[in-house]
This record gives C-alpha cells, sequence and structure tokens, in this order.
C-alpha cells in the first residue's frame, strides 16, 4: 500500500470521529437525544479503529496523537457532556446541579486526554485511567437502558466516572482484551446472560462497561493484596 495511503488513513478515521461528534451536538439542539447517542457511539467506532489503522500501517505520529486527542475531547468529552445535562434536566435535577456534573465530565476528560499526551508511547502498557470513550458510552448506555431512572443520584455516577478517567488504575487496551483466557471470555458471556435475563438486552453494553469500570480498580486491588496472598 502506498505510503501516502496509509498515512491518511488512520487520520481520516480520526477525522470522522470528529464529525460525528460535531454532527452529535448539532442534533441535541433539535433535542434528538438517541440520534446524538448513536452518533457518538458510531464515532467511539472510529476512534477504535483510527488507533488500530495507525499500529497496523506503521503510521503513528506526534500530529496523529494530537488529533486523535482533539477529536476524542469533542466526541467523547463536549458531545456527551451536552447530552448528559440535557437528560439530567428532562428528569428534573436541579440546573445547578446538572451543570456541575456535567462540567466535571468533561474536565476529566479533558485532563485525562493532557495527561495521554504527555506520557511515553507504549502499546504493550495498560491504559492509565479509563479511556474517554469507554466513559462516555458506559453513561450513555445506562442512560439509556429501558429509559433508566436517572435523577439526582446519576450524578454520583457520573463523579464516579469522571474520578476512573484521571485516576492511574490500570484499563486493558483492545489487545490485551483480545487475548484474554477463555475463563475471562466465559465470564464475559456469562454476564451478558445475566444482564439479558434479569433486565433485558438493553442491559447488556451497560453491564459488559461496568464491568471493564471495575476492571481498573480490581486489578489495582488484586496486585496489592497478592503479595500478603502468597505469604499466606
Amino acid at each position: 500500500m502506498p505510503r501516502r495511503v496509509t498515512t491518511i488513513l488512520p487520520s481520516t478515521a480520526t477525522i470522522g470521529s470528529l464529525m460525528l461528534g460535531v454532527l452529535a451536538i448539532m442534533v441535541l439542539s433539535d433535542d434528538k437525544f438517541l440520534l446524538a447517542a448513536l452518533l457518538i457511539t458510531l464515532g467511539s467506532i472510529l476512534d477504535v479503529l483510527d488507533g488500530q489503522l495507525a499500529a497496523r500501517l506503521g503510521a503513528i505520529s506526534d500530529i496523529g496523537k494530537e488529533l486523535d486527542s482533539l477529536a476524542d475531547v469533542v466526541t467523547f468529552g463536549v458531545a456527551p457532556t451536552i447530552l448528559l445535562y440535557h437528560l439530567l434536566l428532562i428528569v428534573g435535577v436541579a440546573t445547578h446541579i446538572a451543570i456541575l456534573a456535567s462540567l466535571m465530565f468533561v474536565l476529566a476528560g479533558a485532563y485525562r486526554l493532557a495527561r495521554f499526551n504527555t506520557l511515553p508511547s507504549d502499546r504493550q502498557a495498560y491504559f492509565k485511567g479509563m479511556p474517554i470513550p469507554m466513559a462516555c458510552i458506559l453513561l450513555i448506555s445506562g442512560s439509556f437502558w429501558q429509559h433508566w431512572v436517572i435523577n439526582v443520584w446519576w450524578t454520583a455516577i457520573i463523579a464516579t466516572v469522571s474520578y476512573l478517567m484521571i485516576s492511574t488504575f490500570p484499563y486493558p487496551k483492545s489487545k490485551h482484551l483480545l487475548t484474554c483466557p477463555p475463563q475471562v471470555w466465559v465470564g464475559v458471556v456469562t454476564a451478558a446472560l445475566a444482564c439479558w435475563l434479569l433486565a433485558g438486552w438493553e442491559a447488556i453494553p451497560f453491564g459488559l462497561l461496568l464491568l471493564y469500570a471495575l476492571s481498573g480498580p480490581a486489578r489495582c486491588l488484586y496486585f496489592l493484596a497478592r503479595p500478603r496472598l502468597s505469604q499466606g
């Protein structure tokens, strides 16, 4: 494949993700919340794709990294912040609380992206803090799961997810997930089936993303407790 094409492909996916984020913001002005959520979700797929393309085609560059972060802060920071703000207002959350909760998410996401750009590039290492696309889709899937009962307590969930983004908990990348042992995948499938049986298929995305959110603290606690367990 020509070098010029291999350089352009990852950036094309990044720009596509950015455009979807901007479109999501645009449709929110017409209260098209579900469409905005779908556009953001499609943007997350392109975000995964641009990283995979860059790695497989050997097209990783500084400008690509910066462009990816700029796209992420719009598609997974600003767009979901506006969406969450409107959803909180719809269910009766006070305006000032909705504003604070929404701003908390976008500020944490922006800080996480800035921190990511300062770290040395190591595709083998785990993410430091929960990736903003996963945090974004977690909140969106929870918001739309069977018209979930979002109320003032949902702001606590937003605050928790915001903290996970700026935390130092280790989170696996897609390549780590693909190399998980069969036992892990059996557990994931079991969790998905449990969500389906207990709350319907709509709960599956939220349930699986919740497992991912908990994997960071769980992995950290495991490594802290392992020396004691080995001594015992």
